[in-house]
């Protein structure tokens, strides 16, 4: 038991120090006659050197670069929603050359698959080019500061949701859970369960689209106008413009509402997920005992 102990206090050091004075420090601490003090002290000690190194590591270039990573992920959302009404366009636009009014839905939905994949792309390829420091944290808060901003702003933010309340409580929701959801497949994909990470990142992906599509719903709408046992449905509906009549018993009705904050939303969970999924998948550095850091 105290050998772990011991294992455990010394990866809490700098790789750089550990490879230098772990054994050292391990044999003193093996050897204590008041271990649980001793190993106390120790904590504490490698905590403060872990810190004030990091501090001391962090360039003014360093802090630059990292500001401006979080800067790029704020604004991103005004990017993914060009890119979003640019796709739309163009299948309402083939639509009314084809004549094939009919099948617009489904280039409709088509639209929204393309802007996602672009996401799924873009993510990864950012997540290689700018390594982000606790990405599955950072990249939730900063894209749901850049759709609150968006959805606060009028009359930009009525695209997302024509009632302002609504889109950002669904936002708050989407940034706390997608956090949760980045952080779990995180843990999966380190422990090398690569298949129940990424079951995790498409049922979990769908389960909370679902909900925050549902808060946006019970928020913006009264039940007369949608009845709540519906909320299953609401978001399928909004990605499909599949509607037999969710709210107000009328077809689109429920579109009419709640716009593009789903695509929104599902655009910037598939960057979530990808950034999480490179960064996750990258080994850790620095092993001492059996034990590994960073």
């Amino acid at each position: 038991m105290r050998a772990r102990l011991i294992r455990a206090v010394l990866a809490l050091y700098p790789a750089a120090i550990r490879e230098r004075y772990g054994d050292e420090i391990a044999e003193l601490l093996a050897a204590s006659d008041t271990p649980a003090r001793d190993l106390a002290d120790t904590a504490r000690c490698a905590l403060h050197d872990r810190l004030t190194r990091r501090a001391d590591t962090i360039t003014l270039a360093q802090a630059r670069t990292a500001a401006f990573i979080v800067f790029k992920l704020v604004v991103a959302p005004l990017a993914f929603g060009v890119l979003l009404l640019l796709l739309l366009t163009t299948a309402g636009l083939l639509a009314d050359v084809t004549g094939a009014h009919e099948a617009a839905p489904y280039g409709y939905a088509l639209a929204v698959a393309l802007a996602a994949a672009s996401m799924w792309w873009f993510g990864r390829w950012m997540a290689r080019s700018e390594p982000i420091v606790a990405a599955a944290v950072v990249i939730p808060a900063a894209l749901a500061l850049g759709v609150g901003g968006i959805s606060a702003v009028a009359p930009i933010g009525d695209v997302l949701g024509e009632v302002r309340a609504g889109s950002l409580t669904a936002v708050a929701c989407w940034a706390v859970g997608a956090t949760g959801l980045g952080c779990a497949v995180s843990v999966l994909l380190r422990r090398g369960r690569r298949v129940a990470a990424w079951l995790s990142s498409v049922l979990g992906a769908l389960l909370l689209l679902d909900a925050v599509t549902a808060v946006y719903v019970v928020t913006a709408l009264p039940p007369e106008r949608a009845p709540r046992h519906n909320a299953p449905l609401w978001y399928p509906s909004a990605m499909s413009w599949w509607d037999p009549g969710l709210v107000d018993g009328a077809y689109r009705q429920l579109e009419d509402s709640i716009k593009m904050l789903p695509p929104m939303l599902t655009m910037c969970t598939v960057f979530v997920l990808a950034v999480v999924g490179v960064a996750a998948s990258r080994p850790s550095t620095g092993h001492l005992n059996g034990v590994t850091g960073t």
